[in-house]
C-alpha cells in the first residue's frame, strides 16, 4: 500500500479536539510503514493549541504504533477519538503509544 493511501486511513487530520484544558488541532505529519521487517505502522501526529487555550499557543507530539496489516484492512477502531482525547488529557508534550489492537 502506498504511503499516500496509508495517510487516508487516519480519520482525524486537521480535526479539532476539545478537552477541559482547551482545544487542539491534530495534524498527521507522517506515517512510516515498517514492513516487511515488522508488521507495524508508525503514525506521527502533532497537536497545536487552539481557541480556548490559556497563555501562549502550545505544540505537542504523539507517535502511535499500530499493527500494519490489520489496520490497513480494517482501519482505526471506533474508539480512536477517545484514545487521542485520553492522551491529550495527560501532561505529556511528546508521547508514544502502542495501539497494537487495531
Amino acid at each position: 500500500m502506498a504511503l499516500y493511501e496509508l495517510r487516508t486511513l487516519f480519520p482525524f487530520h486537521e480535526h479539532d479536539f476539545t478537552t477541559p484544558h482547551g482545544s487542539w488541532q491534530c495534524r498527521l505529519i507522517e506515517v512510516s510503514d515498517l514492513r516487511p521487517q515488522s508488521d507495524r505502522l508508525a503514525w506521527y501526529l502533532t497537536f497545536h493549541s487552539g481557541r480556548g487555550g490559556h497563555g501562549e499557543p502550545k505544540k505537542r507530539n504523539l507517535e502511535v504504533l499500530t499493527s500494519a496489516d490489520h489496520l490497513s484492512n480494517n482501519g482505526f477502531g471506533a474508539d480512536v477519538e477517545s484514545r487521542i482525547v485520553e492522551w491529550l488529557n495527560t501532561d505529556e508534550n511528546d508521547g508514544r503509544r502502542e495501539w497494537l489492537d487495531y
